[in-house]
């Protein structure tokens, strides 16, 4: 269903995380129980829904869904606080770090890492030639490419008179398309009017017993003449590759890349070596706190930025921001104790100080416990929206539902906007 949604419109794109879209069997059911039960209820009426409508309410479930997905990220914070789901880096430009899988508790204690040298591999700079002049004579060249165990021979003919520049170019394209675990690119500099080929390995760090990745070199021409990797200066190595080199917690590694495993669940990207430790250390509460709340934040005000700047004539778009307002207004007080602010223009703001207060996340949590309080009502809201956007689409009432009778289900009429996702593939 989210891929549709990637594909409606150009300028479309879910904020959903993968994660979100997974549901157990219990909720599917509590899905389906809710959109029969609203069926019952609906009338059925004629809609002239234009592209910019089609568009308003996919946006609007899709920011109903994001802002049920913060609203549980926020709930987590205060049920499960041993939970880790994030890794924090001192210095994030040097040394990143994830979380593999869902996280856990077993990333307690911080981390210290020291980047001495990062992995490279290997690089070889031809030789500068005038990009104009003829290349090597036509006829049959040979070489070879020797990588650990394995040796692999090119034949490559010259079939006509051609530039140094035409002729690399081609020469490029010959290599990369042989898959050797080696990237062949041309190099040019205009104002010289010089070029070169470059040679890089795939693959960092040195092999097992060898120093080099790769080597490049001529066959015998029966001639005597200078084979390709002469002439262009393949074989000149102008980068051997090397294995990174850091400390964890004092201990000394090597790894043949930049990437490597932390206590089997943390994920460990070196980006830059530098002579200072870098701290890889568990997100605390007060941070975890503090992200959950601007990501609930973002997502409020995304909804309050749709009912503005909905379709032209679309008066009961206005309608969803009534309904919210009315949640909010018997939470001032609530909302200032935990540093959270109401606009004028309806959207919230908060305080980043006020979290760092012990009472703030006490109230915080009180207002997920409360059953009937400010955060359930909004989560009920948010889970009616995604149902039916179309509710906050004008339309034309044509008969309206007969209550005292058993309804009938038709969950065409809350579903009518998943046609609006697949109409560009019928």
């Amino acid at each position: 269903m989210i891929q549709a949604y990637n594909h409606f419109l150009t300028e479309y794109y879910s904020r959903l995380s993968a994660h979100s879209l997974a549901h157990k069997q219990k909720e599917l059911k509590e899905v389906y129980s809710r959109i029969v039960s609203m069926s019952r209820r609906t009338a059925y009426y004629k809609l002239d829904l234009s592209k910019e409508k089609q568009f308003f309410s996919l946006s609007l479930k899709d920011s109903a869904l994001t802002m049920s997905e913060t609203l549980n990220e926020l709930s987590d914070v205060f049920q499960k606080p041993a939970e880790i789901k994030r890794v924090c880096s001192s210095n994030p430009k040097a040394v990143a770090a994830t979380l593999l899988g869902k996280g856990g508790t077993s990333f307690t204690a911080p981390v210290s890492i020291r980047v001495h040298q990062l992995a490279k591999p290997q690089v070889n700079e031809g030789r500068f030639v005038p990009s104009k002049d003829n290349g090597p004579a036509p006829g049959s060249y040979r070489f070879h490419v020797q990588t650990g165990d394995e040796d692999y021979e090119f034949s490559y003919k010259i079939t006509s008179s051609s530039s140094n520049e035409d002729l690399m170019k081609k020469l490029v394209d010959f290599i990369n398309q042989s898959n050797i675990d080696i990237q062949a690119s041309f190099e040019g500099d205009s104002a010289g009017g010089l070029s070169r080929i470059v040679l890089n390995s795939s693959r960092t760090g040195v092999p097992e017993g060898e120093t080099l990745t790769f080597s490049i070199f001529d066959e015998q021409r029966e001639d005597g003449a200078a084979g390709l990797v002469s002439y262009f200066g393949l074989d000149q190595v102008s980068q051997p590759p090397s294995h990174a080199s850091f400390s964890v917690n004092g201990k000394e590694h090597t790894n043949a890349n930049n990437q490597f495993t932390l206590n089997r669940n943390i994920s460990v990207s070196l980006k830059q070596a530098v002579d200072t430790e870098i701290t890889l250390s568990p997100e605390t509460t007060e941070e975890k706190l503090e992200k959950a709340v601007g990501e609930f934040l973002k997502s409020y005000n995304t909804i309050v930025d749709l009912t503005k700047n909905s379709p032209a004539g679309n008066r009961r778009s206005a309608r969803l921001q009534i309904e919210l307002n009315h949640i909010f207004s018997t939470a001032q007080e609530t909302l200032a104790a935990v540093g959270l602010s109401h606009g004028e223009d309806h959207t919230l703001s908060f305080d980043p100080q006020a979290l760092l207060r012990p009472e703030t996340r006490q109230q915080l949590k009180a207002m997920f416990e409360e059953p009937d309080g400010l955060l359930a009502q909004l989560s009920r809201k948010m889970r009616d929206v995604a149902i039916n956007p179309m509710e906050y689409v004008d339309k034309i009432i044509i008969t309206y539902p007969n209550l005292s009778r058993p309804g009938f289900s038709n969950p065409y009429c809350t579903s009518l906007y998943s046609g609006m996702m697949f109409n560009s593939y019928c």
